[in-house]
């Protein structure tokens, strides 16, 4: 006949495996990026190089800032880069 204790034991310990499991997945979730995000940065830091690049050129008060598509996939990041230049 099977130890009551022992089964009990198991019982507790896959508990706590799953627990720990739904644990990591679930810090992996909110902490994960998409390679999307990472690409959007680089956009995002490119037209800021760009940017500074206008502003240190002639020091004209009238610049302004044309925004055309990009081969590069740009586009997919207007909502991100309307945010960062916005200020929010």
């Amino acid at each position: 006949m099977p130890d009551p204790r022992r089964r009990k034991h198991r019982a507790w310990f896959i508990a706590w495996a799953v627990l720990c499991v739904a644990g990591l997945a679930a810090t992996e979730a909110l902490t994960a990026t998409s390679p999307a995000d990472a690409d959007c940065a680089d956009h995002i830091a490119e037209v800021e190089a760009r940017v500074a690049d206008l502003g240190s050129e002639g020091g004209s008060s009238g610049t302004a800032l044309a925004w055309t598509s990009s081969p590069s996939g740009g586009d997919d990041c207007l909502d991100e880069l309307r945010e960062h230049f916005d200020g929010g």
